[in-house]
């Protein structure tokens, strides 16, 4: 397992260059431009930019200094601590669609004879914000100290105190970036959301990692086939086992390492989707004859919702929970449809290529991913919920299993773009694809809420 890349990947967003040695002697040369517009209070306004005209985003740049213990005469070992907490909240911010996290910069640093760039400084290089940390370790204890800056207004927003055990220095810069991103954009982050995906071997396994890989562990482990794992909740997965010779769908709860029974109709029993909160799920059931879409409660009777002479299956809740998108192969061949959470409204979404599959509904964007075959291979695409808008978001590679991240700003996905199928994340436009896993044969993600 790989964890992300400490260089700045390409996004392709306008944003997204890194800072030549030119680039920072011109911002010494003209005057500072205010990036205080940054966005706290416009969060909405983004995604209705996004939804409305597909306008790139030019985020706001964050400039993280390195954090270093607050013993001058720390040891090597607490030094590199502190180097990993702030590689952490730099590669978080960074990830974020909405912030570009910014180095020191060595080229400004010898031009001007510093050893330590100041405020002004992290200004002239165009960071509107500045963090910075210092940690403190006591035994197995941890506390980071850490203090953001208003580099516009030249003021401090907050000082905070974080702490933790050694071992969870993840989760505690994770919590930093976290803060940081609630104070600055008045929404939760997504720093302490977590993947689950399968990998399959001579033994099936189901994984969960942090949305950046790491901490990567086995949660599930059989020698039957597993398929469809998904969040069903914040530390629950439900996923569909051949264990006991039928397809059953079982939930793990991840607190006690413990599974159980969920649905287990005769015949088929898969594609469980559940709402944000846990509560509701749907999934594809056979026992009628061919699969079609039923609803249930957490602890009720699935209801049937179509009624179809093809398969329908692959259903998908809205961010309200009102209505469910889902394939059908009701026409000849499988594409997307939708419909009202009672079964009715039905219409047909996909018209681009022969086979849609897979399809995912945003959060908090008004779009569909999912996945189209293209030229015998499948690509991720989306749509928007009243059939406009295709977008063709990948193109090297087969491309499946597109699932939405909670702020519906990124995409995690399979590809077999290497030679093997692995897991990616990318932004909502296919920008900044990442690689998460480096094992192959990784598929079918999803993303906590």
């Amino acid at each position: 397992m790989s964890n992300l890349s400490t260089s700045n990947s390409n996004t392709g967003r306008s944003r997204r260059g890194a800072m030549t040695a030119a680039g920072a002697l011109l911002l010494l040369a003209i005057v500072l431009v205010s990036y205080g517009h940054a966005l706290a209070r416009n969060v909405p306004e983004i995604y209705g930019r996004i939804v409305k005209s597909g306008a790139e985003f030019e985020p706001t740049r964050i400039g993280i200094n390195e954090f270093t213990p607050k013993d001058a005469s720390a040891s090597s070992d607490v030094r590199e601590l502190a180097a990993l907490a702030g590689q952490i909240v730099f590669n978080d911010l960074d990830f974020s669609y909405l912030f570009e996290a910014v180095r020191p910069d060595t080229v400004y640093l010898r031009i001007m004879n510093q050893t330590r760039i100041d405020r002004k400084g992290w200004h002239y290089l165009g960071a509107a914000y500045l963090i910075e940390g210092q940690i403190e370790v006591d035994g197995d204890n941890v506390a980071i100290t850490y203090t953001l800056t208003d580099l516009v207004n030249d003021r401090e927003v907050f000082t905070r105190r974080l702490k933790s055990r050694r071992q969870t220095i993840r989760l505690l810069a994770h919590t930093l970036s976290d803060e940081v991103y609630r104070e600055l954009a008045g929404a939760e982050g997504i720093f302490q959301t977590r993947l689950a995906y399968l990998h399959k071997a001579p033994i099936n396994e189901v994984h969960v990692c942090d949305f950046d890989g790491a901490n990567d562990q086995i949660v599930a482990s059989e020698r039957s086939i597993i398929v469809t794992p998904r969040w069903a909740g914040m530390n629950s997965i439900s996923y569909t086992s051949y264990k006991e010779r039928n397809p059953d769908v079982w939930i793990l709860d991840l607190s006690k390492g413990r599974a159980q029974k969920l649905s287990s109709q005769p015949g088929l029993n898969t594609g469980c989707s559940w709402t944000r909160d846990g509560k509701r799920y749907v999934l594809s059931l056979s026992v009628d004859g061919s699969p079609e879409i039923y609803i249930a409660d957490r602890l009720g009777s699935p209801r049937r919702l179509t009624f179809s002479n093809g398969i329908d299956a692959s259903p998908s809740f809205s961010p309200d929970g009102r209505r469910i998108v889902f394939t059908s192969d009701r026409s000849g061949s499988p594409q997307v449809y939708i419909m009202d959470d009672d079964g009715t409204n039905v219409a047909r979404l996909s018209f681009e290529g022969k086979y849609n599959d897979s399809p995912d509904w945003s959060p908090t964007l008004d779009m569909i991913a999912y996945v189209a075959r293209m030229d015998g291979v499948f690509q991720i695409c989306t749509i928007r919920p009243d059939g406009s808008g295709f977008r063709q978001l990948t193109e090297v590679g087969s491309n499946e299993n597109p699932h939405w991240s909670p702020d519906g700003l990124h995409i995690v996905f399979s590809s077999n773009r290497t030679g093997v199928y692995e897991i990616y994340t990318m932004g909502y436009d296919g920008s900044g694809v990442r690689r998460i896993t480096s094992s192959g044969s990784n598929n079918n993600p999803s993303w906590s809420p």
